[in-house]
């Protein structure tokens, strides 16, 4: 990838796959300059993402959003809920249409587009049947990076489990060779929302799925006047001091490890945080916090929805989250960040994860740890 003036990369639409083998189908790469015509020819464009939404999911909205309506053409962007507290300082957040508050003006939107995206998430469960029938995979581009994902489109899908966000991704291959053609500069709103899309998705550029392309396309987005020191304010920075109580609590009185195994399980019950008046959304970054514990590769926190009890999974190392996940009910995502649902009583659930990781992946906790803290001697290695 070179960089052309304005900090927007000039990226190739020949096939790439055989040079750095970053996709796994040779085809979706091939794509690239067709779906940059199709965008250029689309005059109104819908664009959604998943329930729960992360900061890769908002980002990437906005990034299309921004992106998009510079360019002059007539965007609506839709979840099918809210855009979470901790992302409201994007710009353009509150453009963001959620299922729960306007169904009727996303259905509306819908009838008028003649371009969708639909941005990362792989499968149509993650969406309600109401939202998926407004998608047309006829005029769809799909843009995900998840690995249990399956190509959502007819025409253009564009999926790289290597990737380290669909931000990642829906800058090299959508907005990037878009800006190019028209020899413009993708606008700084556009680049504040895919900054945080990556920043969120990779917990500050420590996971191990940062590659060296992933901090090329950073120091793209990042050209000045960039607000950085704002954006890293706004997603590390700025905690409520109930919600460091209610951490506090939880750690203390709920947090239990896995007996000799390198695991933390952490349950939580929806009357806990009744009693803090906190929601679901101020343990968002919890689990990743965590794995900070000396002698921690894996962490599981159980939650307690009405619905049914989600679980999020984070580890550190090789120690494939996304296996794990695939345990319970309806579970995927990454090797090191994953989600699960189980339909059973929040004792049952509890008890199920638990009894899971001290039998079926004991051993293999125990081995990954090895591996990790071998990695971690960097004298040796280095010295």
């Amino acid at each position: 990838m070179t960089t052309a003036t304005g900090g927007t990369p000039q990226i190739s639409t020949q096939p790439r796959c055989r040079e750095d083998q970053r996709f796994l189908f040779c085809t979706f790469v091939w794509m690239t300059s067709s779906v940059v015509e199709g965008v250029r020819q689309a005059q109104r464009v819908f664009c959604l993402s998943h329930p729960k939404p992360d900061g890769d999911a908002v980002g990437s909205l906005l990034g299309l959003y921004h992106g998009l309506t510079a360019l002059g053409k007539q965007v609506w962007v839709a979840l099918p809920d809210p855009v979470p507290t901790y992302l409201s300082f994007l710009p353009g957040a509150d453009k963001v249409w959620s299922w729960t508050e306007a169904s009727d003006r996303l259905v509306q939107a819908a009838e008028q587009a003649d371009l969708f995206f639909c941005v990362d998430f792989g499968r149509w469960d993650r969406i309600a049947p109401e939202l998926q029938a407004l998608i047309d995979p006829d005029r769809l581009v799909w843009v995900d990076h998840h690995a249990d994902s399956e190509p959502l489109s007819r025409r253009w899908n564009i999926w790289d489990p290597a990737a380290a966000a669909t931000c990642e991704l829906l800058y090299a291959e959508v907005l990037a060779p878009l800006y190019a053609a028209y020899a413009a500069s993708l606008p700084m709103p556009a680049r504040i929302a895919l900054y945080t899309g990556l920043l969120t998705d990779t917990g500050g550029f420590r996971f191990r799925s940062v590659r060296p392309f992933t901090l090329r396309i950073a120091a793209d987005l990042i050209e000045p006047p960039f607000p950085l020191e704002s954006v890293h304010h706004y997603v590390f920075q700025r905690k409520k001091l109930s919600t460091l109580q209610l951490h506090s609590h939880l750690i203390q009185t709920g947090l239990r490890r896995m007996g000799d195994l390198p695991a933390l399980v952490l349950p939580v019950e929806a009357a806990t945080l009744e009693a803090f008046g906190a929601t679901w959304e101020d343990i968002e970054t919890l689990p990743t916090q965590l794995l900070a514990l000396e002698g921690t590769l894996l962490v599981a926190v159980i939650k307690e929805y009405p619905e049914a009890v989600r679980i999020s999974l984070r580890s550190v190392g090789d120690f494939p989250c996304h296996e794990l996940a695939k345990e319970f009910d309806v579970g995927g995502g990454h090797r090191n960040a994953a989600g699960a649902t189980l339909y059973r009583p929040f004792a049952e659930a509890v008890a199920f994860t638990e009894h899971l990781i001290q039998t079926k992946y004991a051993d293999s906790l125990r081995e990954h740890y090895r591996a990790f803290l071998a990695k971690l001697e960097l004298q040796e290695q280095f010295g």
